[in-house]
């Protein structure tokens, strides 16, 4: 007699929910003949007392009087700390063995320990995140991870709301995880942050934040994944040989990526990226639970790879860091502006005149700061070919002033603007379109080197 044989189940794990375990246990155990109709309208009963009992508790003592919506959350709750106590099975038909010889009240103590251990466990998890936490400039990442974690432990009501997180966890984890609720999101919400922070200490956090810069200048306000951009960049190191803790994929390693991953089938791929992984985890002696997340990350990172190839753009992949620091800082004035008297003069001329070149000739001849030339783009009601034609007369560099103070994405509300500045911005950009690329090469850059206007 072969003993080795696999025992029959009847139950298929996969065909039950996370977030409603108990449910689809029991639609499941119904459906295949392991729970009769008495076991269910036995299981159902001793539900109701369930929540009777709960409501009364809930009410402190007055079970009579209790909003319908309440009652419902309550219920939902000790369902999900019976099936958070049924999922510790090994398979689901021991589950329904336990629900045939065990009373729901005694399912649910049992699942309202675990939650107390899973309370611990994902507090002592938290404490030592907190001490390792990698420092970043990205505005979601220690809000949620102090702050939001933080408000989950002080918010979470075991016994009547088992299932509610309170919090949005707005900061996002690389490698999905299932539709958990409650106490058990929370605790692989963590694991998952825990192994991803753990991965980024291996970096400094001034690399991190040049890589970052790589990807976006104003990546502290951006919901991002960190860990996807390290990751990402330390496996494109491995590959081209640049210096993997640095994070530093220069302009010779993108080339080499593209020349390797081109057009290269799936499977080569993820073999390419499967090879990094191992000298990754070797070289960081990433622990067990670190190296297996890292190796749950391959098949997203290969999929973006293989795509991006076939696209010509591994450079939306792989980043190369910048160094904003190092870019020139340039401050500029606007200069004075000329008497108000004058100045009203100058513009009832401009508004008498029929064609744009006259003008300009009374632009030129009379405005000699850019404070002043600001004013006239503002008040003299200007047309856009107009204003065009002014802004010709410009050099780049005093372009770029102007397009620093009118950015294409202005830090304020755009509705802070006064209808003719939001209309000067327009055309501020629309004449910058129209111009060869690398003159808009240079006055973008230029405008990025300026810190102050005065």
């Amino acid at each position: 007699m072969n003993n080795s044989l696999d025992i029959m189940r009847e139950i298929d794990k996969t065909q039950l929910s996370e977030k409603l375990y108990f449910q689809s246990l029991l639609e499941q155990a119904h459906n295949k003949g392991l729970l009769s109709e008495n076991d269910i309208e036995r299981l159902q009963y001793e539900c109701l007392n369930l929540l009777a009992y709960k409501t009364e508790r809930y009410n402190s003592g007055d079970s009579s009087s209790i909003l319908i919506e309440k009652a419902q959350s309550i219920m939902t709750s000790n369902l999900f700390t019976i099936g958070l106590w049924l999922k510790t099975y090994p398979n689901p038909d021991d589950a329904v063995t336990a629900l045939l010889n065990e009373s729901i009240e005694t399912l649910y103590e049992k699942g309202r320990k675990r939650i107390d251990t899973m309370l611990m466990a994902a507090k002592a998890v938290h404490k030592k995140l907190l001490g390792q936490l990698v420092e970043t400039e990205n505005e979601f990442y220690r809000l949620t991870i102090e702050d939001g974690i933080n408000g989950f432990f002080k918010l979470y009501y075991a016994d009547f709301s088992a299932q509610e997180i309170h919090i949005t966890a707005d900061y996002p984890i690389y490698n999905p995880i299932p539709q958990y609720e409650g106490i058990e999101f929370i605790s692989a919400y963590l694991n998952a942050l825990y192994c991803e922070n753990q991965f980024c200490t291996f970096f400094s956090a001034n690399d991190i934040h040049h890589l970052l810069c790589g990807y976006a200048k104003n990546y502290q306000g951006l919901l991002i994944n960190i860990y996807e951009f390290v990751l990402t960049a330390a496996i494109g190191c491995a590959i081209a040989g640049t210096d993997m803790r640095r994070l530093d994929i220069t302009e010779e390693g993108m080339k080499y990526l593209q020349q390797i991953f081109v057009k290269k089938p799936k499977s080569n791929v993820f073999n390419i990226v499967k090879k990094s992984v191992d000298e990754i985890a070797c070289h960081f002696q990433c622990s067990n639970e670190l190296e297996k997340y890292i190796r749950n990350s391959l098949p997203l990172i290969a999929g973006r790879i293989e795509v991006a190839a076939q696209r010509n753009e591994l450079n939306h992949v792989f980043f190369i860091p910048d160094y904003p620091g190092n870019r020139p800082k340039i401050s500029f004035s606007f200069g004075e502006k000329m008497d108000n008297e004058l100045y009203r003069k100058v513009i009832e001329e401009i508004g008498q005149c029929r064609f744009a070149q006259d003008k300009i000739a009374i632009i030129k001849e009379h405005i000699h700061s850019l404070a002043d030339l600001e004013d006239v783009l503002l008040d003299a009601d200007l047309s856009q070919e107009e204003t065009h034609a002014v802004l010709c007369e410009l050099e780049l560099p005093e372009i770029a002033v102007f397009l620093k103070k009118y950015p294409l994405k202005p830090h304020m509300d755009i509705t802070d603007y006064r209808e003719k500045e939001h209309l000067l911005r327009n055309y501020l950009h629309d004449f910058l379109g129209r111009l060869p690329e690398e003159q808009q090469a240079v006055i973008l850059n230029a405008s990025v080197a300026i810190e102050e206007i005065y």
